[in-house]
């Protein structure tokens, strides 16, 4: 698994990985409008930082986060249906995790309602759900805090 910063060229492609992984969940939370998707879709892109997981010289997903004072914030992640399964998300969260441990500050997210492998997989790395929303579950990693005596 290799990891790169997307550029506009790779917009499109991840906008179909995007609709292939999330279109289930947004159909039955709040109905897909294409055109808005792209919209949003492309504006996310541009507000996050996004990053390309390949395998193989294959896009296998993608990765957005915003770094913010205070937080490190998930976007989006998003592995190919062929790639679930092999761990490529747990180690993604987990370098996220060292970040924000490094930072001190706590790893947040929001998952589908829906999105119930997502949820147990956010749970089993230590995030806790911090509030809802009608679509989503929202979910922070707090990090470690050092030990003061």
């Amino acid at each position: 698994m290799k990891m790169r910063a997307a550029n506009s060229g790779d917009l499109a492609v991840l906008f179909e990985l995007h609709r292939s992984v999330f279109r289930r969940h947004i159909e039955a939370l709040w109905g897909w409008e294409e055109g808005w998707q792209r919209e949003n879709f492309a504006a996310e892109f541009a507000g996050a930082r996004t990053c390309v997981i390949e395998v193989d010289g294959r896009i296998a997903g993608y990765l957005q986060t915003k770094d913010e004072v205070g937080r490190i914030y998930v976007q989006n992640i998003a592995i190919a249906a062929e790639f679930q399964g092999r761990g490529m998300g747990s180690r993604l969260l987990r370098r996220l995790q060292s970040d924000a441990a490094v930072r001190k500050v706590p790893l947040q997210l929001g998952v589908f309602r829906t999105n119930e492998p997502a949820q147990r997989l956010y749970q089993r790395l230590g995030f806790h759900p911090v509030g809802e929303t009608a679509t989503h579950i929202e979910m922070s990693w707090p990090a470690p805090r050092p030990w003061i005596e």
